[in-house]
């Protein structure tokens, strides 16, 4: 350790004095011819202190819990022994940040010889399906990166606009009935406008249809209507909740069922002839 230290010291005193002839240089009769100069003693400066020792050696990250190894290697595009002065900081943190998964890196230079990576990821919020397509996003909206399939962990959002307005639906409906909520698999934004929930399976499982305004009452007459009569265990394929004071459902086909035995006295109970989406 204490060799390393001293051949440190004797490098910067020869930089020192070659920083001092690039001077004379850039200020004296040869300042035409400079150019070339001093990209030759830019490199000999460099390999000057590689072989003291300041030569890339160890590359460290912390915070990376979805960003490939492999990637941020070839992020980097670093070998090891290259002179660690020649690694421009900028350029490598710029490179690692176009990376799906990094939402920001910090990118150290510790001297002899490591780089050290601070990553920030992004946090997955919901999986976005577009047909075929699944995009985990953000809380935010933004998104991340493509997966193949759908994640049981995180909440199924489907139709534009749903990613930058999902964080505000589930926060509403959560703080209105937790438990009702965590029965949700699939939300789908209609027309950028309001929202269809589905329970039990997205293809198979019950619709219901939210109104545009008045969320978190329509939430709690849900709740209630659940709590009571236990309509999302009904035969039904949709409940439409939309127009204030009605109930309307559908039933499934080849499925009899007498709702108006359930009928709460306060709510116009219609069963849908046909299905309609606003």
């Amino acid at each position: 350790m204490r060799r390393i230290k001293i051949r440190i010291v004797l490098v910067f005193t020869v930089l020192a004095g070659i920083v001092g002839v690039i001077i004379n240089i850039f200020t004296g009769p040869l300042a035409p011819k400079t150019s070339t100069m001093f990209g030759e003693l830019n490199v000999a400066a460099l390999n000057l202190t590689a072989s003291a020792g300041m030569n890339l050696q160890a590359l460290s990250v912390v915070g990376r819990n979805h960003t490939n190894r492999e990637d941020i290697l070839d992020a980097l595009g670093l070998e090891r022994g290259v002179p660690i002065l020649s690694i421009n900081v900028t350029d490598t943190r710029e490179s690692i940040e176009s990376l799906p998964w990094v939402k920001s890196a910090k990118v150290e230079r510790r001297l002899p010889g490591s780089i050290h990576i601070i990553l920030q990821e992004f946090k997955p919020y919901a999986l976005w399906q577009r047909g075929k397509r699944y995009t985990l996003v953000t809380r935010d909206g933004a998104e991340i990166i493509d997966v193949p399939g759908a994640d049981q962990s995180l909440p199924l959002i489907v139709g534009p606009g749903a990613p930058q307005e999902a964080a505000k639906f589930f926060e509403t409906v959560t703080a209105t009935n937790a438990e009702l909520a965590s029965r949700i698999v699939a939300a789908v934004r209609v027309s950028d406008r309001r929202w269809n929930v589905h329970f039990d399976n997205y293809k198979g499982g019950v619709a219901v249809r939210l109104p545009e305004d008045n969320l978190a009452i329509t939430w709690t007459h849900l709740a209630d209507l659940e709590r009571d009569y236990g309509i999302l265990e009904r035969n039904l394929s949709f409940i439409d909740l939309r127009i204030d004071g009605q109930l309307i459902v559908r039933t499934k086909k080849n499925v009899t069922e007498d709702l108006t035995t359930t009928e709460s006295p306060d709510i116009k109970l219609t069963e849908a002839t046909e299905q309609q989406e606003i």
